[in-house]
């Protein structure tokens, strides 16, 4: 568990790690198959809004809510702002803008520090032809 920016939610909240997130979406799936219609959802998902209380000590009251919040939907921290990039893919901070650095790697040079492999000796035998 760790606190992080929600962007839906607009403000720091306890994110779960993947042994916790499975848990919680057990619990989930567990109060579709056994509740019923009739319940409303605080009484359906009850053992999951238990179980992320007592694990975070933060009351929420959307299961829905719950299961966005997982450390592995959102990116690292932003360099400038420090929240969190939207998603482990995104190239731009959402919050300030902030670009993200891609540096690109030149594979050719690094190609040419190693010790050719098996394949391009054959590449190089095959243009002396």
């Amino acid at each position: 568990m760790k606190n992080l920016w929600c962007w839906r939610c607009k403000m720091e909240v306890p994110m779960l790690d993947e042994e916790e997130y499975k848990i919680a979406s057990k619990l989930y799936r567990n109060g579709f198959e056994t509740g019923k219609c009739s319940m409303t959802r605080k009484k359906r998902f009850k053992d999951l809004l238990d179980y992320y209380k007592d694990l975070t000590g933060f009351e929420e009251t959307n299961p829905n809510a719950i299961m966005h919040h997982r450390i592995e939907l959102y990116g690292s921290a932003c360099e400038n702002c420090s929240k969190p990039y939207r998603t482990p893919k995104a190239s731009f901070c959402a919050a300030c803008g902030n670009k993200k650095d891609t540096s690109l790697i030149n594979y050719s040079e690094s190609l040419k520090k190693t010790a050719p492999k098996w394949w391009q000796k054959l590449l190089v035998l095959n243009r002396a032809d």
